[in-house]
């Protein structure tokens, strides 16, 4: 896992927990260790998100089909709408 992650804002609404919009890269990068103390104090603001894609390599490789996985990690700062709206 990465000791750097890229660091993203969206808007949720609160009662589903459904992502508004898209979210936002803001250019930054945050330590992943430091990401984590957050999100154990504040879960609710500081997630991280993880996305994981199984991709099976060209068989000109000579690896006959094994698979690979990549898990790719997100720090995402989730603003409630109701606290945009505040």
């Amino acid at each position: 896992m990465a000791d750097r992650l890229e660091h993203f804002v969206v808007v949720a609404e609160r009662e589903t927990g459904f992502w508004i919009g898209i979210p936002a890269a803001t250019g930054i990068t945050v330590a992943r260790d430091e990401w984590m103390k957050l999100n154990e104090s504040d879960p609710e603001h500081f997630q991280l998100v993880s996305l994981s894609l199984d991709a099976h390599l060209p068989p000109q490789l000579g690896l006959d089909e094994k698979v690979v996985q990549v898990v790719i990690e997100q720090a995402v700062f989730v603003l409630w709408s109701d606290e945009v709206l505040q």
